[in-house]
């Protein structure tokens, strides 16, 4: 429980905080812990008492670390804590794409196949992953894992990162484009990956590519993305997070959220009951570690 955090001394919790709240909820805090609120220099100069800034996350991309920087304040993160997690989600959900566990399931549940009178019914085709290529965008933590499970299950690996390494076949983006069966997104945003995915290289992929995003919205550009499925340029999409969280009836994923070959679930990928116990015990030890002066998972100090 978040009640942990009372050992470091007087606790508030608060389940959500607006824009117009926050500045006054951390005016006068030593330690904030958050996820999902964002910090700009602005708020970090009038929090005179704030020492450290602790994300519930791995990303802190919502964090002006150089503002903090600059005024002293730590900032830490959480690496690492939600692999297993995010990891599950990306398998779990290229395999019910490629399967279209999604569409056997409804014709069950509509009563169709206790109407058929047919023992079987093998439409749509499905496929194996068995002999596919897979590739994969990013390969911090969460990339290396996904690679580990997509290989047992026999598919092959080709990967691009910003630095290619040996251990692994590095290409292009247009190339994994090119040649990938199934794509899955663990990157992070920044100006060099933001709509990193688009148009342009969606008309390299293969019309039955599977892509599922586990990274951030933006990395895809959400609107070539809806354009495609629509268009059937790709085979199946599916997604966990959003450039609008959650997103609104304008967001152009709203138009294909019921497409049978499409899974969207609410950011959830990263937060199975044991990555939550971790990341809220990494919390605690990176609270101690700045108290005791030491530096863990300091990410001011990059």
């Amino acid at each position: 429980p978040i009640n942990i955090l009372e050992e470091f001394g007087k606790l508030e919790i608060y389940d959500s905080t607006s824009k117009e709240e926050l500045s006054m909820r951390i005016a006068d805090a030593d330690v904030i812990v958050l996820n999902k609120v964002k910090i700009d220099e602005d708020l970090i100069n009038r929090s005179k008492n704030l020492k450290l800034i602790c994300v519930f996350a791995t990303g802190f991309d919502q964090i002006d670390v150089s503002a903090a920087r600059n005024a002293g304040v730590a900032v830490c993160n959480v690496p690492a804590y939600s692999t297993e997690s995010v990891t599950l989600f990306t398998v779990a959900t290229a395999l019910s794409l490629i399967t279209k566990l999604g569409e056997y399931n409804e014709y069950v549940r509509s009563g169709a196949y206790s109407r058929s009178g047919c023992a079987n019914s093998l439409v749509p085709v499905y496929h194996e992953i068995g002999g596919k290529t897979w590739g994969i965008i990013g390969y911090g933590n969460i990339g290396r894992s996904v690679a580990k499970v997509a290989e047992a299950l026999g598919a092959k690996i080709i990967v691009n990162k910003n630095t290619p390494i040996s251990e692994a076949e590095c290409v292009s983006i247009d190339e994994l484009c090119e040649r990938s069966d199934i794509i899955s997104v663990h990157c992070p945003l920044n100006e060099k990956t933001k709509h990193l995915i688009n148009k342009d290289n969606i008309k390299l992929m293969k019309k039955d590519v599977i892509i599922v995003n586990e990274a951030r919205g933006a990395v895809l550009c959400e609107e070539d993305i809806k354009d495609a499925l629509i268009n059937s340029k790709i085979g199946a999409f599916g997604c966990d997070v959003y450039s609008e969280e959650p997103f609104s009836e304008n967001h152009p994923f709203y138009a294909i959220k019921d497409l049978s070959n499409v899974i969207l679930t609410p950011h959830a990928a990263w937060g199975s009951f044991e990555s939550r116990v971790r990341c809220i015990n990494t919390v605690c030890d990176n609270i101690r570690a700045f108290i005791a002066g030491e530096n863990k998972n300091r990410v001011d100090l990059l």
